[in-house]
Parts: C-alpha cells; sequence; structure tokens
C-alpha cells in the first residue's frame, strides 16, 4: 500500500527528537520532517527568510513551553507577582509571530500550554492573581485559544489530556530535562503524534463516518433474550447500569454531531426492539439508528450489508462488540473495518470511546448534524421508488428542487468539506486547504457554485461542488464533486447544463476536462459515459456548449449566480 506523503515543520522551545523518532514510526503517512533547532521560536517565526519557513508544508507544529513565550509568566515560576496585562502582550506577540506561517503551511498545530514539570507551589496560592500559576496558566491558553478561532486553519492541541491520560508521574521525566532538555516522556509525546495525526486525517475527510454497535451486554448489561427487558442493566441504582447508561450518552454525543449509528446484533428482532423501545433508561431509540440488523446471521455479512445500504466504504466503519469471537470474526472477514478490543470491564466503554480518535472532527455542519435524518428520509425515497415504473415518475413524485449559486464565504466550510470528503462522484480529486480553496476562488478566472437539493421529504443541504477555470475563452471543468447519497436523481445532468449555459452565454463554446482515476472514483467515471460526456479509452473529454440538452423537466431549477 503506498502511503500517502505528509510534510510537517516542527518549530519548539525544547528538544523535541524523541516527538520526531515517534512520529517516523506512525504507519499512517509517510511523514516528510523539516525540523528546526530548538528554544529559537521568535528568531524563527520572525525572520522569514530562514528555510523551515521557505519550505511549502502540510502541517506546522509549534509547541512551546509557557515560560519562553512569556517572560512575564516566568516570574511567577520564581514566586515573583506577575502582570496579566503584560503576559497578555506576550501572546499578542507570540501569535503575530505565529502569523508568519500561515502562508506556506496549510494546518497550523499548536498545543495547550503546559508546566515542563509538576507545579508543586503552595496550593493556596495557586489560583491567585498575583502569584497563582494555575490563574495565569488557564487565562495565557484561554487567551490563545481566543485568537486560534479567530484564524483559519489554526488548530490549538489539547496537550493537557494528553498529561491526564498519562498521569503526571509517566508525564515528566526530569532525567530527559538535565541530559537533553526533553521535558516529557516517550509516553507523553506518543499522545501528541497520536493527536496530530488524528487531526490531519480529519482534515482531509478520512475520520470514520459509521459506527455500528452491538446490544447484549455491549449497550446494556445482560442478554434480552434470557432475561427479558425489564430485567437488563441500564441505569438505575446499579453501578453496572449507570455505566452502560453513560456509554450510550457518549455514543449519541457522537450522534450529535453527524457519525451514523447502526445496529448488528444476533438476536430475535421483535425482542430486542421491544428493549430498545420499552425500557424507560434507554437512551439511545430507535430513531437514532439509521439502519439495523437483528437476526441470527453472519455478522460480518450483515456490516457488509448495512454499509451498502447506506453507500458507505468499509474504511469508514467501527464496529463495537463485547464478545472476542465476533471481533475476531469481522477483522478477518472484513480487514477495512475498523474493530478495536472493548474493555473487558463495561465500566471503562465510555472512557474507552472518549481516547478512541476515530471520530474526531474540526467542523460540523448543518448537514452533518441532519445526516442520520437523512439517510432515514432516503429510505422513504427509495420505498416509492419500489412501486413506481418509472425513473421520470419517481423524480417527478420526489417534486425535486436544485439550487445553483456562487460560492459564499459562509458556505467555505461545507464546500471544503466536500471537497476533502467526496470520493466517489469526484472527477478530479484535488484537496485544498480552506485558505487555498479561499485563494483559488478569489481569482477573477475561476469559477465555483454550490448545488443544492431539497424535495418533499427533506432539505439536503449542499451536496455537490462544480468549478471551471477561464482561460483566453477556453473553459476547464476543474472540480464536478457530488454527494453519492443524491446519485441517481438526475442532478449530475443539471449540472452539466447548467455549466454549459453559462459557458454558452460567456461565449465559451467547448468546456474540457480531464478524469483523474483513483480506486474510488470509478462511480463518476460510469455516470459520465452513460451520459456520452466522457470515451471510454480515453479520460480527458470536452463538452460542446450548445450541443443536445438532457431532459430535466421533472426537476425544479433555481439559479443564483
Amino acid at each position: 500500500m503506498i502511503k500517502d506523503k505528509v510534510s510537517i515543520n516542527i518549530i519548539s522551545s525544547f528538544n523535541h527528537t524523541n516527538f520526531i523518532g515517534l512520529l517516523e514510526n506512525n504507519n499512517d503517512f509517510k511523514w516528510q520532517i523539516n525540523d528546526s533547532n530548538y528554544n529559537q521560536i521568535f528568531q524563527i517565526l520572525s525572520d522569514k527568510k530562514l528555510n523551515i519557513l521557505k519550505k511549502k508544508s502540510d502541517i506546522s507544529l509549534i509547541w512551546s513551553t509557557p515560560e519562553s513565550i512569556s517572560p512575564e509568566f516566568k516570574k511567577l515560576l520564581n514566586h515573583e507577582k506577575a502582570n496579566k496585562n503584560l503576559i497578555k502582550k506576550d501572546i499578542d506577540f507570540f501569535f503575530n509571530c505565529l502569523k508568519n506561517v500561515k502562508k506556506n503551511s496549510d494546518v497550523i498545530l499548536i498545543p495547550n500550554w503546559i508546566l515542563r514539570e509538576p507545579n508543586e507551589s503552595s496550593i493556596a496560592l495557586s489560583f491567585s492573581r498575583k502569584l497563582g500559576i494555575e490563574y495565569h496558566l488557564s487565562y495565557m491558553n484561554y487567551y490563545l485559544s481566543e485568537l486560534i478561532n479567530k484564524e483559519k486553519n489554526f488548530y490549538l492541541l489539547n496537550s493537557t489530556k494528553w498529561l491526564i491520560n498519562c498521569g503526571s508521574e509517566a508525564t515528566y521525566n526530569s532525567k530527559l530535562w538535565y541530559l537533553m532538555k526533553s521535558p516529557f516522556s516517550n509516553e507523553f509525546y506518543t499522545e501528541a503524534v497520536l493527536d496530530v495525526v488524528s487531526i490531519f486525517k480529519t482534515l482531509k475527510g478520512l475520520s470514520k463516518k459509521l459506527l455500528v454497535l452491538d446490544l447484549d451486554n455491549t449497550l446494556w448489561g445482560g442478554i434480552v433474550g434470557e432475561v427479558g427487558w425489564r430485567n437488563l442493566r441500564i441505569g438505575g441504582h446499579d453501578y453496572l447500569g449507570e455505566a452502560f447508561k453513560d456509554f450510550q450518552y457518549k455514543i449519541k454525543s457522537l450522534k450529535n454531531y453527524g457519525i451514523l449509528l447502526a445496529l448488528c446484533s444476533k438476536n430475535n428482532e421483535s425482542t430486542a426492539l421491544e428493549a430498545i423501545e420499552k425500557h424507560p433508561e434507554m437512551v439511545l431509540k430507535l430513531d437514532d439508528f439509521v439502519s439495523y440488523k437483528i437476526d441470527w446471521n453472519n455478522k460480518a455479512e450483515n456490516i457488509l450489508d448495512i454499509a451498502k445500504e447506506l453507500n458507505i466504504g468499509l474504511q469508514s466503519v467501527v464496529f463495537l462488540d463485547d464478545t472476542p469471537y465476533e471481533r475476531a470474526h469481522v477483522k478477518e472477514s472484513l480487514p477495512e473495518v475498523t474493530v478495536p478490543n472493548l474493555p473487558s470491564d463495561p465500566v471503562n466503554y465510555s472512557s474507552f470511546l472518549s481516547k478512541l480518535r476515530y471520530f474526531d472532527t474540526s467542523f460540523i455542519s448543518k448537514e452533518d448534524k441532519k445526516r442520520a435524518d437523512l439517510y432515514k428520509s432516503e429510505f422513504k425515497r427509495e420505498k416509492i421508488k419500489q412501486n413506481l415504473k418509472s425513473h421520470a415518475q419517481w423524480l417527478k413524485t420526489l417534486e425535486l428542487k436544485i439550487t445553483i449559486e456562487n460560492a459564499k464565504s459562509e458556505n467555505l466550510p461545507r464546500t471544503h468539506q466536500l471537497l476533502n470528503k467526496t470520493n466517489q462522484m469526484n472527477l478530479s480529486t484535488r484537496r485544498l486547504s480552506e485558505k487555498e480553496l479561499n485563494s483559488w476562488t478569489n481569482k477573477s478566472s475561476n469559477k465555483l457554485w454550490t448545488i443544492r437539493a431539497k424535495d418533499k421529504f427533506g432539505d439536503y443541504g449542499i451536496i455537490g461542488i462544480l468549478s471551471i477555470s477561464i482561460k483566453n475563452k477556453s473553459a476547464k471543468l476543474e472540480d464536478f464533486i457530488l454527494s453519492c447519497r443524491v446519485v441517481g436523481r438526475d442532478i449530475e445532468k443539471v449540472m452539466i447544463e447548467f455549466v454549459k449555459d453559462y459557458c454558452q452565454n460567456a461565449k465559451i463554446e467547448k468546456i474540457k476536462g480531464k478524469y483523474l482515476k483513483t480506486k474510488k472514483n470509478v462511480l463518476l467515471f460510469e455516470n459520465f459515459n452513460k451520459l456520452n460526456l466522457i470515451d471510454k479509452n480515453k479520460y480527458s473529454f470536452e463538452i460542446i456548449a450548445n450541443n443536445k440538452k438532457f431532459d430535466l423537466s421533472n426537476i425544479n431549477i433555481i439559479k443564483k449566480i
């Protein structure tokens, strides 16, 4: 398997050699590391001529200790009074220096500040406004987060979480500090590597989309077919019941920011569904799941059916089951599916799920929040389709409305999300950062449109992107992206007709395009081939602006350009 190459600049106030070693051993990507001398943050960030800032990179990691950034904060470590306003000025200066990295890096990662050794100062003074180390450290992190939230492509990493996961005794290593000026342990650096990898996967659209769950002893305590739903351990005055209930709350939170949930359980369907709907302590109800397979069939086959039903790739699926045999079987049968080993004790389920990095996200769109509802609406559409004789009749019944409009700044995050996450219906599969996308869109020779869809069952939101570049009265189709869940509704025809009309009005007769083949975007090629837009033997193609039009009489098309 060929790994994606990822370049990363690392600038830090301490010796980070051990971190680099662990990052190089990470198997998710092939890392190209541009390192710098440690303890020279301000020199490097202030001097744009330095080599590390000249190199274009995917990621820049700026890692510092609070005392290296703020001389005023350093006073506190010596039990001297500190001025909060002066600390604020130190952070402002640091952040202005950080902006020099923006031009040559797609993503800037900044771990929040923690101390390089445990704080053993006076407990009573920890939150004192004048002498309190914790008080001022909390303020520094809060103020830095406020500044970062105003900048695109800047992300604050939670190093406090790494400390908690490791424990202070496993985090700090005095010997490493005095020997090589490295304040943290390899355990701590391992946590940092996992988060750096996770956030980059998220930004590249590689996070998981679907969580498939077992029932007995996974979502509740006990086997429902043996004990009955009234005797299941969920909530109540029972420590194990409380643990299962908290686990369900944690799963519910994933659903609330767009992760799809499904059930795969060996059970009698009616018995299991009765428990889900009737048990008063059940947090997750049937309405929270987009699909379920509750029977005595092979679980691997059922998971495969769920993925096909939802049109989701297996690499985007996570399966949780308390039974080692079932986990091993799914791992062997479906190696693309992620199957973590649940803890043996259910009291640890919730914390275990919290530590998984599969579902990280950097942005939650309106479409994400409504994703489960969108899939349920889709089942209704498909049910109607089964009872109609023709595709045209089905489209007419849907009362489909398509809106095409110029890309707007407020829609940039969703547009960027589609650009980087859509694989199947994607012409060029180009991936851009938000900054790059914004820059490309702002050029007068480039045109970018978003496609919205709505029908009588609900609003799909923004489901497509269309873009062209114009040069010397010639147009090139740059992006043709459509969410796979709306394929088969003639929206691709609407998009083609739109770009033809636009070019014709602009006195452009021909639109050139090139299909960049990947393992995942065969669906687009097949659709373009059906529409006679692309030669079977050639990936380059040409669309004539004034040639025969597609019949779109069953679709209401609104243009806002």
